[in-house]
Order: C-alpha cells, then structure tokens, then sequence
C-alpha cells in the first residue's frame, strides 16, 4: 500500500486514546464502498446499522479502508504510513460510528460479530437521537410523558399513537405548557392517527407542541372522500401528513399525479409512504433495479410536492448517523433484507449531494456572521412586515432557520413562524438549533417555494431571503405567487438578496452574483394582488473569517473518516474590508 497524501486539515480526534499495536482491527462485513461517480469521494454503507460516511478525497484513503476488510495488525498497517497522527484519528472516527471492531487475528464468528456490534451501538447510541413511542390510548399523563422524556441525554423524537385526536385534547394542552414553559424539550413530534379533529384548541396546543400530525390508512393513490376535520385542520396551520401504501402503479406517472394534485388540493403537508416489497412482489421476482425504479418514483413525488418519505425505511436522520435506528439488531433477511440494502445504497449518495461547499454554518453563532444580528432589516424593524404578537409568519427557504430565530420575538409565545425548506437534512438542523435554544414558536417543515403547503389567506406575512438559485431556475414568480396566496389581504410578503459585495480597498472590482438579480425580483413583484410599499438598499461590513475553523462555514451532514476542512482560516479572498449590499422589496397584499 502507498503512503497517502491526506487533503488539507486533519480528522477528529481518537475517541479515548491510542489502540495498542498488538490490536486487530476488522472492517464491519456489513459495511460496502460506494463509487458514487463523482470521482472526487466514494461513500461506506453501514448495512446493519444503516448510516453512511464518507471518504473524502486523498491518496490512499480508499486503500487504508480496504486494508481492514480483514483483521489487520495495527503494528503492521501504521508501518505502511508516515503520519501515524492520522492513521489513529481515522481509526477513531471509524470505531466511534462503529465501521470497525477491535478484533482478535481470526475471522469473527457469528456470535463474536453480533457481540463487537452490540459493543458499537452502546457507544453509538450515547451520541444519537432517540425516538420515543408512546400509545396515548393505554392510559397515561403528561407528568409520565414528561418522565420518560426526561430519560434522554438528548431532546428526542416523540411519536404519539392514538385512535382519536379529539380524546386527547387535555393532554396536548398540557404538553403545550410545559414545553413552552421549558419544562420539556422535544426535538420533533409526531402524532399518528386515524381521526384528525379541527377543535381549535386543540389544534392551537398541537402547534405548540410543534407537532405535526400522520393520518392513518389513506387510500392509494386519493381517498373516497376528503378526510373529516382535515380542511379544518389545515386552516388552522397543523402539518398534517397522510399515511398511504402505494402498490405498484406508482410506477405510472400519471397516477403519480393524481397523488400529489389531490394532496396539493387539500394542502397536505407531506405524504408518508408505506412500502412493503414482499406485497408489492408476492412472487419475490423483483431485484435491485426493480426497487432502484421504485424509489425513483418516490423521488419524483418528492421533486414535485416536497415533503414525501417512505416510514418503514431508514429515514434521512438515520441514515445521517442523527438518530439512532429503531430496527432491532434482527434485521430482515433475504428478499426484505435486500429490499433496505438497496435503498441504503441508493439514498445515501442522495443525501451527500445536498452537501456542498457554500459558506453556509453547522453552528448558528458561525451563520449570524454572514448578516449580523444588528445590521438585518427585518428583525430590526418587524413593522416593516406589520408583526405583532400572535403572528403567523411563513419564512420561505429557510434553510438553517437563521431568518426564522431572528423574526420568533416580533411574534411572541401566542405567534408562529412556519419555515418551508426544500432539503430535509437543513429543515432537521434547523429544528436542532431552535431546540437547543428553547424556541418553541417556530416549525421547520420540508416544502417547495412553488408549492406551499399552506391554504389560502393563513398568514400574516411571508419573507424569502438568501435564495438566489430560485431565480436562476425560473422559479422566483410561482414563489411570489405562493407568498401572495398564503398571506391574508393587508398582509405583507418581503424579499430580501445580496446585490453585490464590495472590496473597499477596490471599489472597481465588485463580486455579483446574478447580474440581472434585481429585475428578476422586481418584475416578479408585478402581481395583480401586491402593490410594492416598501423598497430598501441597506448593507454591512463584512466580518472576516481569519482565525475561524473552516469546518463551521461548511455544509456537512454525513460522518467523515477525516474532515477536510479541519484547518484555519489564515485568509480571506481578498484583502481588507469588504461590504455587501442587499435589497429588500416589501410588497402589501389588496
């Protein structure tokens, strides 16, 4: 094997110090390399643990993984390179995630292997997100919800099960106060049922909860009938998702359609996809590219309507090393067991493509840098968007949620701020950041500009900021068109987009993105229900990242054998200081 030579920067550090050299080491068998064609990455697929990572670019870096895939002396493979610093982070970063095991020299058996991975998800589980299930039909309080919640070293997942909303309305209630009290911090809730109700205060509390609520055993691919209380529901701006189970003719475009055009009607906020191969296939006469075309169709649903995930697969988070799986360590076996492998294998390099290397965060203290608290328009001035207490805001592309926690005081503990984002890993970061600091007025939703999930005239404003590929795809008038439809007559819609960033130490050379930024959103504010009121050119100095870890302006959501981008910023691009420009239209709705 060659001495490799490691991108720029060096990985994390070992978990708890130095495995000894007379240790063995041992790939989990369960672990595939992906060549995701991109030429610049490839990707290992946990098959039992069904989570990713990534091996970035680098000589060697491909063959050190490779080397493991029998028990290997660790004497014998650190003599094979000079940097012995980063063999031992590799090695760190691998066990932590639990791709390897520390192995005796033979070949594991069946029981030592189930035995090294039972070892790995204790240690795995320390770092992950947990789901909490709870039947609310088998007799239970608040107080024992709240107890149980409690339990986890991190806000969790709470999944609600019950027959009938309505028989729960107290409960809720009281859910509500305590986590807008701060007793209780929920990552993310879910209810499951099978009778929604449109009682007002019911819903007020599910919103507060910051639930979202899955409605059970819809028909494939519409209903009969519109389910009762949904429109009531919707009205009242409850995330309501339905559960349904596609056979094959979701394969038929034109069936695809109906699915989603029934559920745009009805302003579902997301379809839940049940997908069980062995009914899909009773003959199991269906391979890898029969599942690969089905999950494509999936995909398309998603493309299109926004928030689509099949429930009885990985989801994202888990897939992202986020939250720990809720498979028992018997995973399925033959036909279902080939059936996740495949979508394990499909998905992952999905989800890494939505990484790039933009100056986006992965800490909001690093994202308030780009437009510093003092110097943003809006949330100095909310008057601007006519908000009070008890507003409901929609933030489209919200992205990390940095727009959303800076608007969450214009409308207090009795408002909401809905924010849409098109990318499900940046609307789960998103809800992570608002938990960790106690917002309970905002909900991160998975969603499309074009299509918003909102019915007609339920909202006070509607603001979009930082989107510029929205108007490079032709999208920027269906998005104003969305934000005038969801916003009540006298409401206001807002836009706001850097117009260029300027070196003051040479004026002459101005970076600019788009060119033809500024006509694109203002002809796209030529509405027959908006009337332009309020046009502002503002800007600030551009703070410099000198002295900052890279890693914190980089989109990353999948575990990496080294981080690439663990170094310092020792320069920016340019010299001196630099100042951005942007432009906020405010327009009113008739």
């Amino acid at each position: 094997m060659r001495q490799f030579d490691p991108p720029a920067g060096v990985g994390e550090p070992p978990a708890s110090g130095r495995l000894p050299n007379d240790a063995f080491v041992l790939l989990d068998p369960a672990v595939d390399v992906l060549d995701t064609g991109a030429g610049e990455y490839h990707l290992l697929s946990h098959g039992h643990f069904e989570a990713g990572m990534v091996v970035p670019p680098g000589d060697g870096l491909l063959a050190f993984v490779t080397a493991l895939r029998q028990p290997i002396n660790l004497a014998h493979l650190r003599a094979q390179f000079d940097d012995q610093d980063m063999i031992d982070k590799m090695l760190a970063s691998l066990l932590r995630h639990g791709f390897i095991h520390v192995t005796s020299p033979s070949p594991l058996s069946a029981e030592e292997l189930a035995r090294h991975r039972s070892i790995a998800r204790e240690t795995r589980d320390l770092a992950l997100r947990h789901t909490v299930v709870i039947d609310l039909d088998t007799p239970i309080s608040a107080e024992k919800i709240c107890d149980r919640l409690r339990e986890e070293t991190a806000a969790p997942e709470l999944l609600l099960q019950c027959a009938r909303l309505a028989d729960h309305k107290a409960l809720f209630a009281e859910l509500a106060r305590l986590r807008q009290s701060g007793v209780i911090r929920i990552h993310q809730t879910i209810v499951q049922t099978g009778r929604l109700s449109g009682d007002p205060d019911l819903c007020r509390s599910l919103n507060r909860v910051g639930a979202s609520v899955t409605l059970d055993a819809v028909s494939w691919p519409v209903p009969d009938a519109s389910p009762p209380a949904l429109d009531a529901m919707t009205r009242h701006r409850v995330a309501v998702h339905a559960l349904m189970t596609p056979d094959l003719s979701i394969l038929d475009a034109a069936v695809r359609r109906q699915a989603q055009d029934w559920a745009s009607a009805m302003f579902i906020s997301g379809l839940c996809l049940r997908l069980d191969p062995e009914a899909l296939w009773p003959d199991r006469d269906a391979g890898e590219d029969d599942f690969i075309a089905l999950f494509e169709a999936v995909l398309a649903i998603e493309n299109e309507f926004g928030d689509v995930a099949i429930v009885n697969l990985p989801s994202d988070e888990v897939l992202l090393g986020n939250t720990a799986s809720s498979m028992p360590d018997d995973r399925p076996a033959g036909f279902a067991g080939d059936f996740r492998t495949a979508y394990l294998r499909w998905r992952l390099p999905i989800l890494k493509a939505c990484e790039n290397d933009n100056s986006w965060s992965q800490i909001p203290e690093a994202e308030d840098r780009l437009v510093r608290a003092q110097d943003d328009l809006l949330p100095n001035h909310p008057d601007l968007l006519k908000l009070r207490p008890g507003s409901v805001l929609v933030d489209v592309c919200g992205g990390l949620g940095r727009v959303a926690r800076r608007l969450s005081p214009a409308v207090g503990d009795d408002g909401l701020v809905i924010s849409i984002e098109m990318y499900r890993c940046l609307s789960d970061r998103a809800r992570r950041f608002a938990c960790e600091r106690n917002f309970t007025n905002l909900h991160f939703r998975p969603g499309l500009a074009q299509r918003l999930p909102l019915p007609d005239a339920t909202a006070d404003a509607a603001v979009n900021e930082w989107t510029g590929g929205i108007w490079e795809l032709g999208l920027g008038p269906a998005m104003i068109g969305e934000m005038a439809r969801v916003v009540r007559p006298g409401g206001r819609i807002a836009v706001t987009h850097r117009l260029v960033r300027l070196s003051l130490d040479a004026l002459a050379r101005p970076w600019v993105q788009y060119d033809d930024i500024y006509k694109w959103i203002r002809e796209a504010f030529v509405h027959p229900g908006l009337s332009i009121v309020v046009e502002r050119i503002w800007g600030q100095i551009v703070p410099s990242m000198i002295g900052d870890n890279a890693t914190l302006w980089r989109k990353q959501y999948m575990p990496r054998l080294i981080n690439p981008y663990d170094v310092i910023y020792k320069s920016d691009d340019g010299p001196g200081a630099r100042a951005d420009v942007y432009l906020t239209i405010i327009a009113q709705r008739q």
